[in-house]
């Protein structure tokens, strides 16, 4: 009986509480002759003009003020760490201009002297710099470079045809000063650069003895076969006049060149090792002393790509195409070009791997070429072992 009525009880308030739920529902509501459910625009009397009370269990558990024990580490949210920049500049003769990646700070152009330089250093020392790429832009970038360097700077002087290709493989089609400053902080940004040290004033002073005595050599080469193509006296008498003045000119430049050798005991003690190779004579060992610094510090394939004497496989599917050589350094190549076709003659070692490659149906090139390889290696061997020539040591050097 008391659960009875306990129970009526109860029922008849859910009855009530239901009942005023159904009537405040009809009020908001009514029902359209669609059978759909209307809302009614219930009038306001007053508006509100305060906030209503907080919620008792605090504000939203995914913000940080709500908790009570904050985290100890460093939260990331709305701050800006400072990060490395990389920097590219694209040289000329009378300015640079120079970007940021990324870009924060906005393009920039120096002066291409010294104060516009020294400038430009004051304006990279409160950033952090990762590193540097510019194109080599036949000598204009040098000073450049050498300053970058000496103030500590990671700076990289690249080949154009890289660049250009990146720019390409990109989508870069335009071509201005600005862009290309950008092309090359995004290069400096993705790249793998292997920095490279700074050539001593001594390796450098006789880079460009060598290279000027190249330079004469290919001027005086023009000047005789103009010679043999004029029959006019008077030309011919001073085509014969700067003949002479070349000539004389060569011999200084080869007299300084070997001064300058005897001169430092490192470039002398390479150019006896290096000269005790039969093929090698006094200008091929002062092309490779000067112009490869690196002789003795690599291994074959490194020294045989920085050259451009290594074969370059070319295979796509089923297809594979003859080998080629490229790229590297043509001055040295041109060098050791004559020096193997003199080495296949008198150094009984590559005499013998010649013989060997024509006996195999080789073109004359391709021996050539393996020749001149061959040569570089046992070359870069004998450096870096600090040993003049052996043949019986250098038939394990390949």
């Amino acid at each position: 009986m008391v659960s009875g009525s306990m129970g009526s009880a109860g029922d008849g308030e859910a009855s009530g509480a239901q009942s005023a739920s159904r009537a405040k529902r009809s009020r908001a509501s009514r029902v359209g002759a669609g059978g759909r459910r209307e809302a009614v625009c219930v009038p306001v009397s007053k508006t509100v003009t305060k906030r209503g009370p907080r919620r008792p269990h605090g504000p939203s558990p995914n913000s940080r003020l709500g908790r009570r024990n904050a985290s100890p580490h460093w939260q990331e949210r709305g701050t800006t760490m400072p990060s490395s920049l990389n920097v590219g500049i694209d040289v000329a003769k009378k300015s640079c201009v120079y970007a940021f990646r990324p870009a924060e700070r906005p393009v920039g152009e120096f002066d291409n002297t010294p104060a516009g330089i020294r400038s430009f250093l004051k304006i990279l020392q409160p950033l952090k710099i990762h590193r540097i790429v510019l194109e080599a832009t036949g000598g204009f970038d040098k000073p450049l470079a050498v300053e970058l360097i000496q103030a500590g700077y990671s700076a990289f002087v690249v080949n154009p045809r890289r660049v250009r290709e990146f720019a390409r493989s990109m989508g870069y089609d335009a071509k201005t000063d600005i862009l290309d400053a950008e092309v090359l902080a995004h290069f400096a940004e993705v790249a793998n650069l292997q920095p490279r040290p700074l050539p001593s004033p001594q390796t450098t002073t006789l880079a460009e003895l060598v290279t000027r005595r190249r330079q004469l050599i290919d001027l005086t080469t023009q000047e005789n076969n103009r010679f043999a193509m004029i029959h006019c006296p008077v030309v011919r008498k001073s085509i014969r006049k700067v003949i002479d003045l070349l000539t004389a000119q060569l011999r200084t430049i080869e007299a300084c060149i070997h001064d300058h050798i005897q001169s430092d005991d490192n470039f002398r003690n390479s150019d006896q090792i290096l000269q005790s190779t039969p093929g090698i004579g006094p200008q091929t060992s002062a092309t490779l002393i000067a112009q490869v610094p690196e002789l003795g510090h690599l291994n074959r394939h490194q020294v045989g790509a920085l050259i451009g004497v290594a074969p370059q496989t070319r295979q796509s599917g089923n297809r594979t195409l003859p080998a080629h050589i490229g790229g590297g350094r043509k001055e040295v190549r041109s060098a050791l070009y004559m020096a193997a076709l003199t080495a296949m003659r008198c150094n009984p070692h590559i005499r013998e791997f010649a013989n060997r490659l024509k006996h195999n149906g080789k073109p004359f090139k391709v021996v050539l070429t393996a020749c001149m390889r061959k040569l570089l290696v046992i070359l870069n061997t004998m450096l870096a072992n600090q040993t003049v020539w052996n043949p019986e040591k250098c038939l394990n050097t390949v």
